[in-house]
């Protein structure tokens, strides 16, 4: 057994069959949806036909999947979880609205490795389709699912990973794409529900009397930290531009204009619930100075200050946060692999829709696998976000810029020579305990990635008359 291994409730038994409850309505509302066309872009992106308000809904809850970090974040460091976990990414997603929303929906293509196949050629898309399908693997999110769980029914997490992987590939497996966006508009009105309850029920209750007590270094910009720590993640949010669920919710965008307008409208609901969660988080620290497992910040919070009946709403809501990130993200896994990196010559005659329900399957058992190792889940992630990113973010912006546009062979090699500097860095890392010239892995692999960019635009120039061999 290990440390996420919940064996007691945190939560009434009241409490927990509200949170039964919302887990049965979503079954139901997953099951609903049934995708009656076999083609790929029915099944994968709902028809394209995603509109305003659907488009808000699943981008916004698809983005909070680590909800139990963010509070134990904002427990140990105060309101510098805004300024680490939240403004990079509104800056991220403002630049991926105005550089690449509309020109994604316009691309007419099904994901980030259909776009490689058609400007870098079949060894570029399956490299892409690799770094996507490492990267998306939802070990983490099924953790954090199973922790959930566990505080809710007095179940250990190995058995709440199990359920949650069963669960979500049931109601993904009849809808495909639209049960994710149905579910996901329901687990967008509890995320909110429940912070928004907490949140007034603190301010209400308690006034800001208690947040006198929090250390003095929670009311500052950096909590303490230098700014370096702080300035980083500005450069890890540029990953967001190589972020795939944005890509899909573009790609199944009704119009260019909604994929557009909906990133916009998105960032103003971020911030809203961003600062509830920081406030929450504040609140946390302020009322359990002496909580044991951070981690449990928020949890630990709800059963403390709401009555029976709220707390059940408010665990509901956390499940909702995670489980809108987990099964886009397990969707997303099952697209790269159903359709990006099915072997040509296997099962020919199997249509899209079989490969992706087949892979809902395999990546589902690939990310329980993940979340049982639970000492490595945050590093797994770390180390899969930083190679996807380093290695991505440049071929993607250039397959949609002409003027920029890398040769097949140059894609090719950038995206390895990233991914390759990205985990020696973290090997040396873990042998000496020491970073290289006090770079992050990340930001080595950017640096690697932008000279090979740099090395091909040249051979481009010098080879004029054969620019795109």
């Amino acid at each position: 057994m290990n440390q996420y291994d919940i064996v007691k409730p945190m939560i009434s038994l009241t409490d927990a069959l509200i949170v039964a409850f919302f887990l049965f309505v979503m079954l139901f509302m997953g099951l609903r949806q049934r995708c009656r066309s076999k083609d790929a872009p029915n099944y994968l992106l709902g028809g394209r036909a995603l509109t305003l308000p659907a488009f808000i809904a699943t981008t916004v809850s698809t983005w909070y999947g680590g909800i139990l970090g963010v509070g134990e974040y904002a427990w140990s460091y105060g309101i510098a979880n805004w300024l680490v976990f939240g403004v990079p990414y509104y800056v991220g997603a403002i630049l991926f609205a105005l550089l690449l929303s509309r020109r994604a929906r316009a691309s007419e293509v099904l994901s980030i490795p259909h776009r490689f196949e058609q400007y870098y050629g079949k060894k570029a898309a399956i490299c892409a389709g690799i770094l996507i399908f490492l990267t998306t693997v939802p070990g983490a999110y099924m953790l954090i699912m199973g922790t959930i769980l566990g505080l809710s029914f007095g179940i250990g997490s190995s058995l709440g990973i199990l359920a949650t992987a069963l669960f979500v590939v049931i109601y993904l497996w009849r809808g495909g794409f639209n049960a994710v966006v149905r579910t996901d508009a329901l687990q967008f009105a509890l995320m909110f529900g429940g912070f928004i309850v907490l949140s007034l029920w603190l301010l209400i209750g308690y006034g800001t009397e208690p947040l006198s007590t929090l250390p003095a270094t929670h009311l500052e910009p950096t909590g303490g930290q230098s700014i370096g720590s702080i300035l980083i993640w500005y450069i890890i949010a540029l990953s967001t531009l190589a972020e795939p669920n944005f890509f899909q919710r573009a790609y199944a965008a009704k119009t260019p204009e909604i994929a557009r307008k909906g990133l916009f409208i998105s960032v103003g609901f971020w911030i809203f619930f961003d600062a509830m969660t920081t406030l929450c988080g504040l609140y946390a620290r302020a009322l359990l100075p002496n909580l044991t497992t951070p981690l449990h910040a928020f949890p630990a919070l709800a059963a403390k200050v709401l009555p029976i009946g709220l707390v059940g709403l408010f665990f509901a809501g956390l499940l909702a946060t995670v489980l809108s990130t987990l099964d886009s993200n397990l969707f997303t896994t099952a697209t790269t692999l159903g359709r990006d990196l099915w072997p040509q010559n296997f099962c020919e005659k199997v249509d899209i829709q079989s490969r992706t329900r087949i892979s809902l399957i395999v990546g589902a058992i690939i990310a329980s696998a993940i979340a049982l190792l639970s000492d490595s889940v945050v590093k797994i992630w770390e180390i899969f976000g930083s190679m996807s990113a380093a290695s991505l973010l440049i071929p993607i912006l250039s397959s949609y810029y002409p003027k920029f546009r890398m040769s097949n062979r140059g894609a090719f090699i950038l995206m390895l020579t990233g991914c390759s500097v990205t985990i020696l860095w973290f090997i040396v890392k873990k042998v000496s305990d020491e970073l290289i010239f006090g770079m992050r892995p990340l930001i080595a692999g950017m640096i690697a990635a932008i000279l090979c960019y740099l090395i091909d635009q040249i051979r481009i120039k010098l080879n004029a008359n054969h620019p795109w061999v």
